[in-house]
Order: structure tokens, then C-alpha cells, then sequence
């Protein structure tokens, strides 16, 4: 049976290495599309760290992997956040979504079918670095936002990670975030240290899509499990996200989407090429 379409869009928020903020990203990033009133459900792909749930101070009692085995439906393991915010938590137990068997793929296609409905836009948050799995998880997005910052060594990894990705396919869109950078200019010359070498090795669009500044609110919030931007919505690193967030949204021109399902299925069934080409 063909995955059906939707206007539901799903980002996957990556990186090439960890300790750039990719988490703290994707999760803030999700909070702020609910202030414009968009239905946000995050989900937490981060197979090794799985922490989206502590970071904003919840404990995830089910999984994914209680949804595969048949113990969960989709719905009893959603965790609802903070301002209407839906989370899906990570788990270990779901390391190989592509090796799943007939009924465990029906079992998840069935369960997010129906949440395609209920939600706008889709964070899926990766884990970091170019295993098979982060790579599988990227893959499958219709869009796809990878984090770095200013350090020589989150360049050259960001780097890596574009030159896999644009080998496994070709027409990903993917969109550039310089994280804890010192300025803007500092950000700015990020880019262009990754796109010129993208541009003379790689035949890939790269897009840079903004900057966040160093803010001391930012470790404070973390410490404390709270949201950045909501316990400080008036700091600079929230207003640098705002930015983001509203780029977003400015390039929602409606256009059919694969939605959440069709997400899970681009996974299962490691079809990236072609969307249309996606059967159960």
C-alpha cells in the first residue's frame, strides 16, 4: 500500500559531530514553532544519548520500542511537553529500524498513520556523526538542518557529513546552522569555509539557514531542564533562533509532503530517491 501525502513537513536536525548543541537545537527550535501555533510533534532519534525527554525535565516510562513489539500504541507513548509540545522518546531497543520485520514496519506505519492529521511540522533529532543509522534517519527527511559551530574539527566533520549525504542523495536539501558562534561575522565566515570546499568537490546545494550567538542563558536553562526559549524568550540566543524558526516557516509553500508515516517508511525501507517509489 503506498504512503499517502500530506502538507506535514518532518526536518531532521543533525550534525557532525557531537557536543555542537544539536539537541538543545532541535527540541528549542520545536518550542518556538508552537508559538506560532503550529502542531509540533519532536521526535527523538538520537539512538545513543536519547535525552530530549531530560532536557526538558520528563521521563520517558515508553518508548518506540514498546510501539514495535506491540506492547504501545503510538499514541500511549507521546510525552506532552511543555506549551502542547509532543515528544516522542528515543530508544536503544530501535538501533536497527531498517532490519525490522513485515509486522513490526506495520505496526509503526499504522500507529503514526493516523498522527498526520494532528501535527504541521515534524523535528526529528538525530544523532551525531555519519553512522548508518543517523544516516538512515537524515535520509528519510524532507528537509534537513545540520548543526555546527566555529572549532576547525565541527567544520571539517560537518563537512564529512555533507560529502555522505549528498553521495547517498542527490537532491536532499539541506540547510546550515552555525551554533555557539562569537559573532556573526564568525558564523558568516563558517559558511564559507564549508561551502567553498562543497562547491569545488561536491556538486550539492548548500544553504545557510543562520547563526546562534554564545548566551550564558542557554548552559543556564540546560542545567536547569527547562527550554531556552521559554524561560528566556527576550535573550539573544532565543531571538537568533526566532530568526530560524521564521526562515521556516517563509519556505512553507504547501508543498506535499510524505508526513510522518511516510517518514517511517522512507526508513524501513531505505527508499530515498524517488518519494513516489515508497511502498509497503
Amino acid at each position: 500500500m503506498a504512503a499517502g501525502f500530506s502538507k506535514v513537513r518532518t526536518i531532521a536536525v543533525t550534525s557532525g559531530k557531537g557536543g555542537v548543541g544539536k539537541t538543545n537545537i532541535a527540541t528549542n527550535l520545536a518550542m518556538i514553532f508552537r508559538k506560532y501555533k503550529k502542531r509540533v510533534l519532536l521526535v527523538d532519534l538520537d539512538l545513543g544519548l536519547a535525552n530530549v525527554d531530560v532536557l526538558l525535565g520528563f521521563h520517558a516510562k515508553y518508548t518506540l520500542h514498546d510501539v514495535i513489539t506491540g506492547c504501545k500504541g503510538v499514541k500511549d507513548i507521546i510525552i506532552q511537553g511543555p506549551d502542547g509540545l509532543m515528544i516522542v522518546p528515543a530508544s536503544s531497543g530501535i538501533e536497527e529500524l531498517t532490519n525490522l520485520t513485515e509486522i513490526q514496519k506495520e505496526l509503526l506505519f499504522k500507529g503514526f498513520s493516523r498522527l498526520d492529521e494532528e501535527i504541521d511540522i515534524v523535528i526529528v533529532d538525530t544523532g551525531a556523526g555519519i553512522s548508518s543509522n543517523v544516516l538512515s534517519f537524515v535520509l528519510a527527511a524532507n528537509e534537513v538542518l545540520l548543526v555546527t559551530t566555529p572549532e576547525p574539527t565541527a567544520i571539517t566533520d560537518a563537512y564529512a557529513m555533507i560529502k555522505v549525504l549528498s553521495k547517498k542523495r542527490n537532491n536532499l536539501n539541506i540547510k546550515l546552522l552555525v551554533n555557539l558562534s562569537g559573532s556573526r561575522e564568525e558564523a558568516e565566515l563558517t559558511v564559507k569555509r564549508i561551502t567553498s570546499v562543497t562547491r569545488q568537490f561536491l556538486d550539492v546545494n548548500i544553504e545557510y539557514f543562520g547563526y546562534l550567538l554564545q548566551d550564558p542563558n542557554v548552559p543556564i536553562a540546560t542545567r536547569r531542564q527547562k527550554s531556552f526559549v521559554k524561560e528566556y524568550p527576550n535573550t539573544i540566543a532565543t531571538s537568533c533562533l526566532t530568526n530560524v524558526a521564521s526562515s521556516f516557516l517563509k519556505m512553507d509553500d504547501g508543498t506535499q509532503a510524505l508526513g510522518i508515516e511516510g517518514y517511517f517508511r522512507r526508513i524501513a525501507n531505505e527508499r530515498y530517491s524517488d518519494p513516489l517509489s515508497l511502498n509497503s
